[in-house]
């Protein structure tokens, strides 16, 4: 995050941007500082226990995320669904089957019930949305890699 956090303090011509702001905190203990600034957030394949709280709705966790918005603020998502396609791991995580029907269904249930309204949710083969580092690294090598994908209004 250093690293990152440097560059943002070049000229905004060269990439650097002068409202960045870095955190290190848990989505559990989010400082209350943060709360209504983003019009837009933004999660790129999560894991451990932000996994765990966004497949398996968390209603603390949603709430805290959703504190962070401003009215109408867009929330994406961008989940590895390769997780759920061997049962014996995501069990092993502590998750359920995740797959298009569930995320339709319940997960856009329990999302709407701390307001936040997820308007799209499809399952990407390719060409996904806001490519990172790290999703790069997923998907290298693997051949197909399929993404759940959602926006949602908060």
């Amino acid at each position: 995050m250093r690293q990152i956090s440097q560059k943002t303090k070049i000229k905004p011509e060269r990439g650097g941007v002068s409202n960045a702001l870095f955190v290190w905190a848990s989505v559990e203990d989010l400082p209350p500082e943060l709360y209504g600034i983003a019009s837009e957030i933004t999660v790129n394949y999560p894991w451990g226990s932000l996994l765990h709280a966004l497949v398996e709705p968390n209603p603390v966790v949603l709430k805290n995320i959703s504190r962070l918005a401003r009215s109408g603020a867009l929330l994406t998502v961008l989940v590895n669904i390769s997780v759920f396609e061997n049962p014996a791991y995501y069990q092993k995580l502590g998750l359920s089957e995740l797959n298009l029907e569930r995320a339709q269904n319940y997960l856009v249930s329990c999302y709407r019930d701390v307001g936040i309204n997820i308007k799209r949710v499809q399952i990407l083969d390719q060409n996904v949305p806001h490519r990172t580092t790290w999703g790069q690294k997923l998907t290298k090598g693997s051949g197909c890699r399929k993404t759940l994908f959602f926006e949602a209004i908060i």
